[in-house]
């Protein structure tokens, strides 16, 4: 360590040593950053960072050695071989290339330390192929104690810096490894040099036209330092405007929709909130609409996404094109759009809705059929409906969604009233959510009943709301609040539980029906909620039918083929419910395993008088026959429409004419009747 401190304060000009040290550091620093970089391109782009990288790296081993050698004196005149200086300027940037790849490459293994050691043999190379192209009037000798120490801190040092840039911990490990890198370019050389001692021959100085003088070689230094200079601040520019064009397409599409082009809800949100900050246009009236699109899923139900895609572009492109000054049109979700206008009181409002409207329910051309949609629009203006994003927003989608339940208009514009219906929604919603907490649900019990016989085979459990104040609430007016607000789930999984629990205390030969609402079959564990419930009650699966309509399989089928198939493993009963409703029965019926076929209630309700009610109940009797699936009448209230069941083929029916829904007290008391009467038949016979 003496010899090479030495060595720097003896043989070399101190400024020259520190600007060679200098010279590493920015290079290393370059370099390090320019691979950092490597990583965050793919294909020509990233071989093309290595490579910049490789020619920074070789080019500051390079300009440190000879910027040092500058201010070296070894006391008698010298010169440098042209061919073996330039030579050792390409063993240090091929030699950075390769240990580069290799690190690239490693994946995560030691191939990167390997690389690293690659790296620093190359300065190792690169220093002595220069030292050897110095040619001077004089001997070198070498300490092979030091010349063996610089080979080994060339590579261990240079794997060091693989290290750090292939592992990092954090963000600035980089600059750590451009450290280790600045280490072994300096240290090999100065170790090196502190080896080196030169004893004078007499000899006339070395002359020739490939030797580079001093002066020559400063200017060859200058150049290369120079290009490590320009490569690094074009290379940065480079990136520079990369980051920039990529951030501006991040922006982009950050506020934009990738299909449609139109502006997202963010960016919409956005426009409404400085016009809503500007004086000026508030004055002027600022319209607020929403607009949804009616008889969307099914179009992608029956004719797959991309008609869906092809609608909802080739829509957007047709309002757009009818947008006017001061108008934005946006998507702000899959079949839901925004739209904004300035300067709009009421009846401009109304206009532009209507031009909307209009734009949106045209018919697309589409291979072998002609979409169309119908939409709902909601309406607010500001500042009469408003002065804020959320109120205007909130208040154009209540007015939308009463467009929604409207018959007759599909636009319509916010009315305070519409805010005190919602208000009593939301009061009701919380009072549910409550209700469950509270025990205030409860199940009552309808009977289905064998035709034949009138005896009782099962029941159907239908839930009840027992409300503190209101009474009993009825289901029509919960249960789609309940299905809307996500509440079904934990109260269907409570229903399920209390049901299977009732019915494990029957007689095994009466089973108990649970409807499940298209939410619960959409769940990937419903399955295991139902094995849950019989589990815990002790309930036969066999004694258990779940009641599913044509809506819950319609949404995801694929999904719903499982879920049955994973229930009907378990040995558990699906029926079809309200048969004869949906537009696909005969589709569904072939496609999954139902045990039972319930006919809706609206084709009994007129028997045995209405014909067309009779045909349609004689045809699903025929094909139940023809399926091996068993069918159940809904809705029988009298013996007429018993009678004609019983000669139609119908083997059992629920309905008032058997027993209207009662609770639980009223329906054990009715399976005890039937059973105690069961006893007296059995011991009078």
């Amino acid at each position: 360590m003496i010899r090479i401190l030495t060595c720097i304060q003896d043989g070399h000009d101190l400024r020259l040593v520190f600007l060679a040290a200098l010279t590493a550091l920015i290079g290393s620093l370059i370099s390090a950053r320019l691979f950092r970089m490597v990583p965050q391109e793919r294909g020509r782009r990233g071989a093309w960072f290595i490579v910049q990288s490789s020619v920074i790296g070789g080019a500051t081993i390079w300009t440190t050695h000879f910027v040092a050698m500058l201010g070296f004196d070894p006391g008698v005149p010298h010169g440098y071989d042209a061919e073996l200086t330039l030579l050792s300027l390409l063993v240090a940037m091929v030699g950075v290339l390769v240990g580069q790849t290799m690190i690239r490459a490693s994946n995560g293994s030691l191939l990167a330390e390997a690389g690293g050691a690659v790296m620093g043999a190359s300065i190792v190379g690169m220093h002595f192929l220069g030292m050897s192209s110095v040619q001077m009037a004089g001997i070198f000798e070498w300490d092979a104690d030091l010349v063996a120490a610089s080979a080994i801190a060339g590579p261990t040092l240079g794997a060091l810096t693989a290290n750090r840039l292939a592992r990092p911990v954090t963000r600035f490990c980089w600059s750590g490894g451009a450290g280790f890198f600045v280490l072994a370019i300096c240290v090999t050389h100065f170790t090196a040099m502190g080896a080196l001692a030169v004893s004078p021959t007499g000899a006339a100085p070395p002359e020739g036209a490939d030797l580079v003088p001093d002066s020559l070689l400063a200017m060859m230094v200058v150049a290369v330092t120079a290009l490590i200079l320009l490569v690094g601040a074009s290379s940065f520019l480079i990136d520079e405007a990369g980051r920039q064009e990529h951030g501006e397409r991040l922006t982009y599409a950050a506020f934009h929709d990738p299909l449609t082009g139109l502006p997202n809800r963010a960016s919409l949100r956005n426009s409404l909130d400085r016009l809503l900050r500007a004086d000026a246009a508030l004055e002027a009236g600022i319209a607020v609409i929403v607009l949804d699109l009616d008889r969307f899923k099914p179009i992608n139900d029956v004719h797959g996404l991309d008609a869906g895609d092809h609608l909802l572009k080739t829509l957007s492109d047709r309002a757009s094109a009818r947008l006017q000054a001061g108008e934005i049109l946006g998507r702000a979700g899959a079949d839901e759009f925004i739209a904004l206008k300035v300067g709009a009181a009421r009846a401009e409002a109304l206009a532009f809705a209507r031009r909307l409207h209009d734009a949106m329910t045209g018919e697309v051309e589409w291979p072998d059929a002609r979409l169309s949609v119908g939409a709902s629009l909601g309406v607010a203006v500001a500042p009469e409906h408003g002065r804020s994003v959320e109120a205007l927003l909130g208040r154009a989608d209540l007015a939308m969604y009463r467009a929604k339940g409207a018959a007759d208009e599909p636009i319509l514009v916010y009315d305070a009233r519409m805010d005190e219906a919602s208000r009593g929604r939301s009061a009701l919603t919380m009072e549910l959510k409550a209700a469950l907490e509270n025990l205030e649900l409860e199940l009552f019990f309808q009977p289905q009943n064998d035709n034949a016989t009138r005896r009782i085979v099962g029941f159907e459990a239908l839930l009840r709301w027992r409300h503190p104040t209101r009474g009993l609430v009825s289901p029509d007016e919960f249960v789609p609040l309940a299905e809307t607000t996500g509440l079904i789930n934990e109260i269907g999984d409570w229903v399920l539980q209390e049901a299977c629990q009732t019915a494990a205390h029957w007689p095994r030969g009466i089973s108990i029906a649970v409807n499940v609402a298209p939410r619960q079959l959409a769940r990937p564990d419903f399955a295991e909620t139902v094995m849950d419930a019989l589990l815990v009650s002790g309930l036969d699966a066999g004694r258990l039918e779940l009641e599913i309509t044509e809506a819950s399989l319609i949404a995801d089928q694929e999904r719903a083929r499982r879920v049955i198939s994973a229930l009907k493993r378990a040995g558990v009963r699906v029926a079809m419910d309200d048969y004869g409703t949906g537009y696909a029965s005969l589709a569904t019926l072939k496609a999954y395993p139902f045990d039972k076929i319930k006919i809706d209630r609206s084709f009994i309700q007129n028997l045995p008088d209405d014909r067309q009610g009779a045909a349609i109940v004689r045809s699903t009797l025929i094909l139940g026959e023809a399926l091996d699936i068993p069918v159940l009448a809904e809705g029988v209230e009298t013996e007429a429409q018993l009678a004609f069941l019983r000669q139609a083929g119908c083997v059992s029916s629920q309905g008032w004419l058997f027993g209207r829904p009662a609770d639980r007290v009223a329906t054990e008391a009715l399976i005890e009747a039937q059973t105690s009467a069961d006893r007296r038949t059995a011991a009078a016979g």
